[in-house]
């Protein structure tokens, strides 16, 4: 892998955090999002989709941190930001190319899927149905992508499937859903947003009574 392009989509990610407003509330609930772009989609992509959903877990009242980790899975082996500790709250992301669809796990309009039991970590979304998409609707790939990251991640902070009838967590975004996930308005429900800050508080609250001496689409 060039050199160079490695170092670009680690800084990209550098970019990103100091980008993010700070909260200014060490009480704010956080989770860990490591990415790999497995799919070589464009890096001006991965940035967006990476502040929209930032932007979108921020809205539920959650920061992200994001570990840009490789762009194949050989690298990962020889990043340092992927053997940090996967904690309860840490998260893979894979961009990927590939549907497995024969398997029963996504359709073939989903945007992603989630492997709950592996790790309880990981999510897949596919980044040629999130192009597609924009193709078809005149929303930025990277807008989609960034939706289809903070659908997946729902799932799994929420431990569950199911999808609700609005919002974010709804199973297929049309005309409507689009729109709004342009102007910024296609979010967790109030419900969702409380249900999930409750999941990921209590690790942030015993990281800080124990201090750093004692830390152990579909």
């Amino acid at each position: 892998m060039n050199w160079a392009l490695r170092v670009c989509l680690n800084l990209s990610f550098v970019i990103i955090r100091a980008a993010l407003p700070a909260t200014g509330n060490p009480d704010t609930p956080s989770i860990t999002v490591r990415t790999y772009n497995l799919a070589n989609a464009p890096l001006k992509d991965l940035v967006q989709a990476s502040l929209v959903a930032g932007q979108i877990f921020r809205e539920a009242g959650i920061e992200i941190r994001w570990l840009s980790c490789a762009l194949s899975f050989e690298e990962a082996r020889t990043n340092r930001a992927c053997e940090e500790a996967t904690g309860r709250h840490d998260f893979d992301v894979v961009v990927s190319t590939a549907s497995i669809t024969r398997l029963g796990i996504a359709t073939d309009a989903s945007l992603g899927f989630t492997f709950p039991l592996v790790r309880g970590s990981q999510a897949v979304v596919l980044w040629e149905r999130s192009k597609k998409m924009a193709e078809g609707s005149g929303v930025p790939a990277g807008i989609i992508l960034g939706h289809a990251i903070a659908h997946e991640l729902g799932h799994l902070l929420l431990h569950s499937m199911e999808h609700s009838r609005t919002g974010i967590m709804c199973s297929r975004w049309g005309k409507e859903e689009l729109l709004r996930a342009e102007s910024g308005r296609l979010l967790f429900t109030t419900g969702q947003a409380e249900a999930m800050r409750v999941e990921v508080r209590p690790r942030t609250q015993c990281m800080m009574v124990v201090g750093p001496a004692g830390r152990g689409p579909d």
